[in-house]
């Protein structure tokens, strides 16, 4: 399945784009789903980019990890992410820090 990027979506689907601003946003754990409290929730990161299927559903989103020394960017799948416009955070359901850095890594040329 080919992938897009959502500023290759956006040029194609303007009228959407809205609903997947969320570059920048800060990506939390979310240990206890729903039932967040001060010791469940870590930053794990920030979002990247967010990509997108042919019909314009979210597949991934990409994290850059907080490690810096690392500067790993990996691919959090849609379904274990939780997007909160108003707060402008992505929460990882159920996902500590050692498994947002065992996801897969995400490399630009996936999408070629």
């Amino acid at each position: 399945m080919a992938l897009m990027t959502f500023d290759e979506y956006n040029t194609k689907s303007p009228e959407q784009a809205t609903s997947y601003q969320v570059k920048g946003f800060s990506v939390h754990s979310d240990l206890v789903a729903g039932m967040l409290t001060n010791k469940t929730e870590e930053k794990l990161g920030t979002v990247a980019d967010v990509l997108l299927n042919p019909t314009g559903q979210i597949e991934y989103i990409v994290v850059s990890l907080d490690d810096l020394a690392l500067g790993r960017q990996v691919l959090l799948g849609a379904d274990r992410a939780r997007i909160d416009h108003d707060h402008q955070v992505v929460y990882a359901g159920a996902m500590s820090r050692d498994e947002a850095k065992a996801l897969p890594e995400f490399h630009p040329e996936m999408l070629k």
